[in-house]
Parts: structure tokens; C-alpha cells; sequence
């Protein structure tokens, strides 16, 4: 919608600049700047928006926001841009969240699964769209999300399809990166979920307080049932420092209490213990962390009034999470799955399912992962500890490097590494190809950090890469040649 002059300074609270009538968009991102818009200067990790401010109004912006005087241009200044952005964001595209209902997952781990197991129970009940690290969802179109929360006009652009796609709900995963930068600012909030916290994104926040109250951020704005897990000991504090939050988890105290969990080799089993009644749930999703994210969606949704059957059957029937556990089968005998875990603790959540799995057959757990670059140093050699201890055999790879070297990460996570029972190559492809050939008959090999990604993020550039898909093209190589061998 267009934004006229009285209604820009009211946002803005600020005159505008003279012949600025009213804006009909807005962006942060000079190359996709139009005749009518708002191009808002906010100041990125390397560079400065209003660095960009020229060529965003040779393209056609009519107006410039920045947080300083920019000579020559027609500058409104305000005092933060990326609170400008979100607000002006919000309004352009007419509020979309206060017509539709949003629900809000965050966590360190699980948020992903979270709000695939969310988005198949309201579904459901109705069209629901999805916006998650994964995928964008509306209806049944689907496409590659680029971030987990992105910023905010593509927060806003997004919820403004699903209404008007007829979507009656959406569930959108919560970055810390999206409460901090603002990306999600001036969204209105129905409910929200906390699934747990551990170290992480401390390039971002400067302490794990700082990080856990960018979390509990996005709980406060909630204006409907509002979940965390019980069973995390910042789960626990947040419950009782948030009114109105309500629990989930295994402790006794919780308000929605997970009972009876069983291993069912193909699936998980539980019961959900609620304030009206108990679910007999079963989900396809393997491991104790995921019955944490399935308990935890299943309450979400209990609360906001999705009847009974419908939880319990699209639990049930629920599909694989693209690269979260995702089981890659190519006629192998041996599993492979493609994960995202990417810090300690969830690296160490998914080999230990992979035990399981393993141990049923009398097989091995071998696992390729990495660090990424520029991200929190202290959790390198943690991660080669976790995967070393769990593992039977791993081989250190790179992950999305971006401007480190590749070789230096690789010896951080190799420090803590159990001598004798790892590897290094840094070509992601040779090394994955090195852990499939290694896999013999029951054996789980564990490919993990890139999930669902698309791209590798490297010192010369970016360069296409999804695991799942090398997995696919190498097992079907490896095929080809194993049935040529025969045949000879």
C-alpha cells in the first residue's frame, strides 16, 4: 500500500524532506530499489548502507532513511534505521500479522523440527504457511529460504502472501539475529515457544545472558499461549520470569508432561500429559530431542485450540524434515543421514541417535562435520570432543569457512579431538565421499552442519553445495560401479 506524506512523518516522527510525497515501498537493498521507494541505510556487519544510499536513488528511491546526513540526497534522518526499517516494513505492506495469526519458534536447538511438527498440526486444522531456516511454505508452494529470520521487508512481504494466499496461520522460526536486528520487529505475535538454549551466536551476543534475553524477547511480545521447555534450565527460568507461560518436558512439574517414550525403530512413541486430558502420540521422527520438539509443538497447538484428533493424527503423519535427520536411501546397506547440527550440543543429540540406530545392527557411527568460519571460536574443539567421543570414526571437513582458512578451523576442532580416531580433508565432497565408502553393512554415517543448504560459503566465494544431493550423486556412482564389478 502507499504510504502517504502525513502518514510517513507520523512513523517516522520527523519532517520529511520537500517533494517526498509518499512511498509505495521499501527496501534495505540498494540493487532492489525501485521508483517509489524507501531505501533505509542500516549499518551491516562489514558495511555501511548508506554507502549505497546513491545508487538506491539512481534506481528510483524517492526517499533515503539513514541515521546521519547524507549530502545531495533526500535524507530523512532517524535514530535507528533498522527500527525504521521494520516499522515502515510493517505498514507498507498494511500489518499483515494483526489480520493473520503468527507463531513464533526460537531456541538455540529444535526450532526447525519444531515448526515442521507446528505447521503439520495446524495444517490440520487449515492452510497454514510456514516460515522456517529451511523452506518458505504457502500452501503447497514451496522455495529455499535464505535465512532463518530474514529481514524485516521480506518478513512482512512474506506474511502479506500467505494472507492473501488464504493462509489462516503461520508459524515462523525466531532467530536471536532476528529479535536483535530488529527483523521482527513490529510483528504481533499470537503465540510463541522456547525450545532450549546453549552456546551459540556469541559473535552476535557478547555473553549467553545477552543471548537468552534476545530469546525471551520474542515470548514477551507474545500475545497467546506462550511454551517453553521445562526440561532446559533456561526453559525452567524463563517460565518463571514471563507471565503466562506455560511448560512442556519429562519433568513432573511441567504443565504439558511427556510420559511412556518408546523407541519404536521406526518412529518415536509418548504420551503428552495435558491440562484436559493425555494425547497417545507417535511420530516418524527418531531420537529423545525430537519428542521434545514434537511435545513441544503438539502443546503449542493444544493451547491455541486445535482439537485433539487433529494432533494426534498429523503427529502421526507428519513427513521428514528436509536435513534434519533426513535418511538419504539410495539402495545402500547402511543409513545416511544429512543433519544440521552445527554447535556441541546438537551434534552430540544426533550421534547419539545414530547409536541407537547403529546398535540394532551392530554398526558403526561415523561422522563428517565441520566449524563455520567467523562464528564463536570456543565451540570448534568442543564439537571435535563431542563427535570423537560418539563417533567410531570422523572425518573433519569445512563447513561455510567464509573469509577463515579452512585449514586453520579444521586444526581448532581437531584440538579437541580424541587422538587415533579422526581424520582431516577439507573438500567437503572428497570427504563425504571418504565416509561412504568407509560405511560396511549396518553401519550410520552422519553427515552434519549444512542440512538443508544450498550453498557453501568459502574464502574464494560462494559456491553451490547441498549435502543431501552429493550423498545421492556419490551412492548412485558408487552403485553404478559396484553392479559394473558384478557383472564383469
Amino acid at each position: 500500500m502507499i504510504l502517504n506524506r502525513s502518514e510517513l512523518e507520523e512513523l517516522l516522527q520527523t519532517r520529511l524532506p520537500p517533494g517526498v510525497e509518499g512511498i509505495s515501498g521499501v527496501t534495505h537493498d540498494s540493487r532492489a530499489a525501485g521508483p517509489g521507494d524507501a531505501f533505509v541505510a542500516v549499518s551491516g556487519f562489514k558495511r555501511d548502507g548508506a554507502e549505497f544510499a546513491p545508487e538506491a536513488v539512481r534506481r528510483g528511491a524517492v526517499l533515503v532513511v539513514a541515521e546521519r546526513e547524507l549530502t545531495g540526497l533526500p535524507v530523512v534522518v532517524v535514530r535507528d534505521a533498522r527500527e525504521a526499517l521494520a516499522r515502515l516494513a510493517a505498514a507498507v505492506c498494511g500489518h499483515p500479522s494483526h489480520r493473520i495469526p503468527v507463531y513464533g519458534i526460537t531456541g538455540t536447538n529444535g526450532k526447525t523440527t519444531t515448526s515442521y511438527a507446528l505447521h503439520a498440526v495446524f495444517s490440520g486444522a487449515g492452510p497454514c504457511g510456514l516460515l522456517s531456516t529451511a523452506e518458505i511454505i504457502v500452501g503447497r508452494e514451496r522455495r529455499p529460504a535464505l535465512r532463518t529470520t530474514p529481514e524485516a521487508p521480506e518478513v512482512q512481504s512474506a506474511l502479506d502472501g500467505m494472507l492473501r494466499a488464504g493462509m489462516e496461520r503461520v508459524v515462523m522460526e525466531v532467530s536471536s539475529h532476528g529479535v536483535e536486528l530488529k527483523r521482527v520487529a513490529h510483528t504481533r505475535f499470537a503465540g510463541a515457544l522456547f525450545t532450549n538454549l546453549s552456546r551459540d551466536h556469541l559473535d552476535l551476543h557478547p555473553t549467553m545472558e545477552h543471548y537468552y534475553r534476545a530469546k525471551r524477547r520474542l515470548l514477551e511480545w507474545a500475545e497467546g499461549p506462550k511454551l517453553s521447555n521445562a526440561d532446559d534450565e533456561w526453559g525452567l527460568r524463563l517460565a518463571g520470569e514471563v507471565e503466562g507461560v506455560l511448560t512442556f518436558g519429562r519433568t513432573p512439574r511441567a504443565d504439558y508432561r511427556i510420559e511412556g517414550v518408546e523407541d519404536g525403530g521406526a518412529g518415536m512413541r509418548f504420551r503428552l500429559r495435558h491440562p484436559e486430558g493425555v494425547l497417545e502420540l507417535e511420530s516418524p521422527l527418531l531420537g529423545d530431542y525430537n519428542v521434545s520438539n514434537v511435545a513441544g509443538a503438539a502443546a503449542l497447538a493444544l493451547a491455541a485450540g486445535i482439537p485433539e484428533e487433529t494432533v494426534v493424527r498429523a503427529v502421526r503423519e507428519m513427513p521428514q524434515i528436509p536435513g534434519r535427520f533426513e535418511r538419504i536411501g539410495c539402495g545402500q546397506d547402511f543409513e545416511v543421514v544429512v543433519d544440521y547440527a552445527h554447535t556441541d550440543v546438537g551434534l552430540a543429540a544426533v550421534l547419539e541417535v545414530a547409536r541407537a540406530l547403529a546398535g540394532r545392527s551392530g554398526g558403526r557411527v561415523i561422522c563428517v562435520f565441520g566449524a563455520a568460519g567467523e562464528r564463536d571460536k570456543a565451540k570448534r574443539p568442543k564439537m571435535g570432543a563431542v563427535s570423537t567421543r560418539l563417533a567410531d570414526w570422523s572425518v573433519v571437513t569445512t563447513d561455510d569457512a567464509y573469509s577463515e582458512d579452512p585449514g586453520e578451523i579444521a586444526r581448532q576442532v581437531a584440538a579437541g579431538a580424541a587422538p587415533g580416531r579422526y581424520e582431516v580433508i577439507l573438500d567437503r565432497l572428497e570427504a563425504i565421499r571418504r565416509a561412504l565408502r568407509l560405511a560396511r553393512r549396518g553401519d550410520v554415517v552422519v553427515v552434519a552442519g549444512k542440512g538443508h543448504e544450498r550453498v557453501q560459503h568459502l574464502p574464494e566465494g560462494d559456491v553451490p553445495f547441498h549435502d543431501a544431493s552429493a550423498i545421492r550423486a556419490l551412492l548412485r556412482q558408487d552403485g553404478e560401479v559396484e553392479v559394473a564389478r558384478r557383472s564383469g
